[in-house]
């Protein structure tokens, strides 16, 4: 195994994963309120691997060169985070929501469907695993594609993992209803921020 093409789809890897969009907030606030955990990574990681190894695989370049398929898939996704910002500003703008466990999903059945619509229904997702990795790796050859995938299957476990489980150190912090509203509105603005940049970088093309 080449370990250059390995660590570089590490670090190309760890830069399209970690920051808050949806996916990763949703498993930042069940990893604060200790709801779910295990499923919620293990979902997030499972998608993570299929995507990325259909992109690796040739189907990143096969849907890009697909007429008008990126143009719908960046606006329907930009009508979905705008759809995630409203909910996140609404359950900060309303005390009446914000306890001790603020808007945590305690229900396994909901847990799963939510992680799975913010996972497969966020564009970034798609693009930045099956489009844009996809067409990186195709650099490194196709003698490297195994080398390349582990390296990006390598962030995605770490990251979830830290992410889903490493977020209940800070539960304590989350025990005052401010917090959660502080940490809704945060999630608000980058939904909204997400969704701009979204149209900015793949829309308006």
């Amino acid at each position: 195994m080449d370990m250059s093409v390995y660590l570089s789809a590490v670090a190309l890897s760890a830069s399209q994963i970690v920051g808050i969009g949806p996916q990763n907030a949703f498993v930042l606030r069940q990893g604060i309120g200790r709801q779910h955990v295990w499923p919620v990574v293990l979902i997030c990681i499972v998608c993570d691997v299929l995507l990325i190894s259909a992109g690796v695989l040739g189907m990143g370049r096969v849907v890009a060169s697909i007429p008008g398929f990126v143009g719908v898939v960046t606006w329907a996704g930009a009508a979905f985070l705008l759809w995630l910002s409203f909910k996140a500003f609404r359950a900060a703008w309303q005390p009446g929501q914000l306890d001790a466990a603020g808007q945590i999903e305690t229900c396994r059945r909901q847990v799963i469907r939510t992680v799975l619509l913010v996972t497969l229904l966020n564009p970034y997702v798609w693009l930045d695993t099956v489009v844009l990795i996809g067409s990186v790796s195709s650099v490194y050859g196709h003698t490297n594609a195994p080398a390349f995938l582990l390296g990006c299957i390598t962030s995605s476990v770490l990251w979830f993992v830290l992410v889903g489980f490493g977020a209940g150190k800070l539960a304590p912090w989350f025990k005052q209803p401010a917090s959660w509203r502080l940490l809704d509105a945060a999630i608000g603005c980058i939904m909204l921020l997400t969704a701009s940049m979204l149209v900015l970088n793949y829309g308006l093309n």
